[in-house]
C-alpha cells in the first residue's frame, strides 16, 4: 500500500533540470503537487522561467548509481534529478492516488486545503527568493563603481594567498604586455603570473587577472598572447567575474549591496575568495567575451588567429578527460573557433613589434 502521508501536500526540491541531452543542466527549484510539478529556473541570460509538466506524464526511479532520483516527461524527454529517493516515492504515490477511483481517493477536508494553501503560499516565497535574489544581487552590482570593485578585487585576491607563488619577472612582462596593447579602460589592470601545474586564467572583480605558469606556457605566439589577455580583460570591463561572484553568493551578500554596506560585502567575498578561480560563465558571456576581445585585437591590426590558435592547441594538448582548466570552464570549442573565423575574415593584420618583442623576452 502507497505511502498516503505524501498525497496533498506540496513538496519542494532543488534538482538539476535537463531540456535535452545536447543542453547543459540548470539548477532549478521544483514543486510537486498532487496533479502536476512545476519547475522554476534561469536561462543563460538569467531570465526567470517557470515548466508545469503533468503528473500522469512523468515517469519516475530512483537511480542507485547516482543516489538521484531521475524524473522524466514522457512526451519532452525533459529530466530533473533530485538528491535521494524521496522525490521518485513522492511521485510514484502521487500517480498511484490519481489513478483511483474518485470514491477511493483520499479526502483531505478543509484543514488539509487551508494547509496546503498556507503551504504552497509559504513554497512560493521560497522560490521567488531562490530566483530573484541572485539576479538582484547581480544587478544592483551594475552600479558599483570601478574604484569600489577594484578594493573588493584586492581584499579578494589577497585572500587568496597567491602572491607566495608569483613568478613577479613574467607578471612585469606580462602588464607591460597588455599595456603596449594599448586599450583605453576605467580599470587598473594588474596581472599576476602564479607558479603553477594547472592550465589556467581567471579574472578577478575590479581589474586584477591572474594566468597560471602552465597555461602561459602553452602559448605559442604573441597573437595567443593577446587573445587569451583581451579575452580575461572583458570579463572584468563588462563586470562579468563581479556579477557572476554577487549572484552565486546572492542571498549572503544582497542586504549590504542594497544598503550600501562594502564592509559586509567584503568580507563576505574574502571567505569565498576560492570560488573565484573556479567561476563559470553562460556561454552569452563567455561568446561576449569571445567577440569583444576580438574586436580589441582587430582595433590593433593583431592576427585574430591568435584566438583560434589559442583554442585549438590547447584542445589538442590534452586528451578529453585531462582538457585544461581553462577549457573545462569554457565548453564549445569548435563552435567558438567558427564563428570567430567567421566575425574575422575582413580583418587587417600587421605585425606588431612591440609585442613581438615582449613576448620574447617571456619566452626566454
Amino acid at each position: 500500500m502507497p505511502c498516503l502521508s505524501y498525497i496533498w501536500s506540496v513538496r519542494n526540491f532543488f534538482a538539476r533540470y535537463q531540456v535535452s541531452r545536447m543542453a547543459e543542466p540548470v539548477t532549478a527549484s521544483l514543486l510537486v503537487f498532487d496533479k502536476a510539478i512545476s519547475i522554476g529556473f534561469r536561462d543563460e541570460a538569467g531570465q526567470p522561467h517557470t515548466v508545469h509538466l503533468p503528473m500522469q506524464e512523468l515517469t519516475a526511479a530512483y537511480e542507485i548509481s547516482s543516489g538521484e532520483s531521475v524524473i522524466r516527461h514522457s512526451i519532452t524527454g525533459h529530466e530533473l534529478r533530485v538528491q535521494g529517493k524521496e522525490a521518485t516515492t513522492i511521485i510514484l504515490d502521487m500517480q498511484e492516488e490519481l489513478n483511483k477511483p474518485w470514491y477511493k481517493k483520499k479526502n483531505a477536508g478543509f484543514r488539509g486545503r487551508v494547509a496546503l494553501f498556507m503551504t504552497g503560499f509559504l513554497l512560493v516565497l521560497v522560490v521567488l527568493y531562490f530566483l530573484f535574489v541572485p539576479y538582484l544581487s547581480a544587478k544592483i552590482a551594475e552600479s558599483v563603481a570601478p574604484e569600489t570593485e577594484q578594493q573588493l578585487g584586492d581584499a579578494v585576491y589577497e585572500a587568496m594567498n597567491l602572491k607566495s607563488a608569483e613568478d613577479t619577472s613574467s607578471s612585469r612582462l606580462l602588464n607591460e604586455f597588455f599595456a603596449a596593447m594599448e586599450i583605453e579602460t576605467p580599470y587598473r589592470i594588474r596581472i599576476a603570473v602564479i607558479n603553477s601545474t594547472t592550465a589556467n586564467a581567471f579574472a578577478v572583480p575590479g581589474g586584477q587577472l591572474v594566468v597560471y605558469s602552465a597555461l602561459l606556457d602553452k602559448i605559442r605566439s604573441y597573437p595567443e598572447l593577446a587573445a587569451l589577455l583581451s579575452h580575461e580583460y572583458t570579463h572584468v570591463v563588462k563586470q562579468h567575474a563581479t556579477k557572476a561572484i554577487f549572484r552565486k553568493l546572492g542571498s549572503k551578500i544582497f542586504l549590504g549591496l542594497l544598503f550600501g554596506r562594502m564592509g559586509n560585502v567584503t568580507s563576505v567575498l574574502i571567505d569565498h575568495a576560492d570560488d573565484v578561480k573556479s567561476l563559470t560563465y553562460s556561454r552569452t558571456l563567455e561568446k561576449e567575451a569571445d567577440t569583444e576581445g576580438l574586436a580589441l585585437l582587430m582595433e590593433r591590426r593583431i592576427d585574430p588567429e591568435g584566438f583560434t590558435a589559442l583554442f585549438r592547441h590547447l584542445k589538442e594538448s590534452a586528451p578529453e578527460s585531462a582538457l585544461p582548466e581553462f577549457l573545462l570552464s569554457h565548453p564549445d570549442i569548435e563552435n567558438r573557433i567558427a564563428y570567430i573565423k567567421e566575425l574575422s575574415k575582413q580583418a587587417a593584420v600587421e605585425e606588431q613589434p612591440r609585442l613581438s618583442a615582449i613576448f620574447n623576452q617571456l619566452k626566454r
